[in-house]
């Protein structure tokens, strides 16, 4: 018996000095002091926590002029209310790039910048340094224009495309304005995404005056899908529609006699798929303020983001 207890304490020490080797080889846990102060995220190819940042853009018609007379008081606090990271404008008649970072400095935005200060511009404000990476102008040629910039190391394009029905006078072979939105559309895609194929953070965003085979459910049989179908075979997604399977309209608005028989979808935030992944929320802004001050809804969403050279893949960005 005595035998037999020995053996047994010595297979239990066997054991016990096994299974310590075992646990010093395995990596430090959170609570380990050594360990890095990081939170741990869902994926398990990195540990790098991500911020999370708020992206709206709005066609705020002529220059936000519904609220000039209140010295742009509403809208800069609609702004702070939503507190978006940085924000595509379309429509910034008569703001000068000084002016409109005059304006972007009331709700918290230090940086501004626009396409050009003449007819109906785009711009893009945010809280985050901006560079500018192309203004692509009349010579593209591009009615309203578009820039294509970058925030951090996320690439934002903001346009706002050909509003009319027909070909404009003096672009050389007649058309409809369905083919000059296809003519712009192409060459925005040509100087971005298509340019730089291998930088995969990628926003596009504005008013496209233009519908999408997302929304073909909600749009008569005859309507004229392409232009959205090129920015759809570039590689874009569409953040809202493929995050809903319902339809949103961002036109019109009561301003211009909101009915259900006319709502259309011509303002939209598209993502490059390294980007769509990282969406967690994606919606038309309904509320007193937009239904009040503008002819358009904005479209927002909100995504995850890597610091530079991470990815939620933990794939290193190249």
């Amino acid at each position: 018996m005595k035998t037999y207890d020995t053996i047994q304490m010595l297979r239990r020490l066997a054991f016990g000095a096994t299974l310590l080797t075992a646990t010093a080889l395995l990596p430090a846990c959170d609570d380990d002091p050594a360990a890095p102060d990081e939170e741990l995220t869902t994926d398990p190819g990195t540990s790098v926590q991500p911020e999370t940042l708020r992206f709206i853009s709005y066609n705020i018609l002529e220059g936000m002029k519904l609220d000039k007379a209140q010295n742009f008081d509403n809208f800069v606090d609609w702004v702070k209310e939503k507190d978006p990271d940085f924000m595509a404008l379309c429509e910034c008649n008569a703001f000068t790039e000084e002016s409109l970072t005059a304006l972007a400095g009331r709700y918290g935005h230090p940086y501004a910048i626009l396409c050009k200060e003449s007819g109906f511009p785009v711009g893009l404000t945010s809280k985050y340094p901006i560079e500018l990476r192309n203004r692509l102008l009349e010579d593209v040629p591009l009615w309203h224009g578009a820039i294509h910039t970058r925030i951090k190391d996320i690439n934002v394009v903001v346009l706002h495309l050909y509003p009319f029905g027909t070909y404009p006078n003096g672009q050389g072979a007649a058309g409809t304005g369905n083919t000059y939105r296809d003519r712009e559309i192409n060459c925005i895609l040509d100087s971005t995404i298509r340019r730089y194929p291998v930088e995969p953070l990628w926003l596009m965003a504005g008013d496209f005056n233009s519908y999408s085979p997302k929304d073909a459910d909600a749009m008569p049989a005859n309507t004229y899908f392409e232009t959205h179908s090129i920015v759809l075979k570039s590689g874009y997604c569409d953040a809202l529609r493929d995050r809903h399977s319902q339809f949103f309209h961002t036109v019109p608005t009561p301003y211009n006699g909101e009915s259900t028989a006319d709502q259309r979808r011509i303002d939209f935030i598209y993502a490059s798929q390294a980007v769509m992944r990282e969406i967690t929320d994606s919606r038309i802004i309904y509320d007193e303020f937009t239904a009040t001050h503008s002819d358009h809804y904005p479209v927002m969403i909100e995504f995850r983001h890597y610091p530079s050279g991470k990815q939620a893949s933990g794939v290193a960005l190249k």
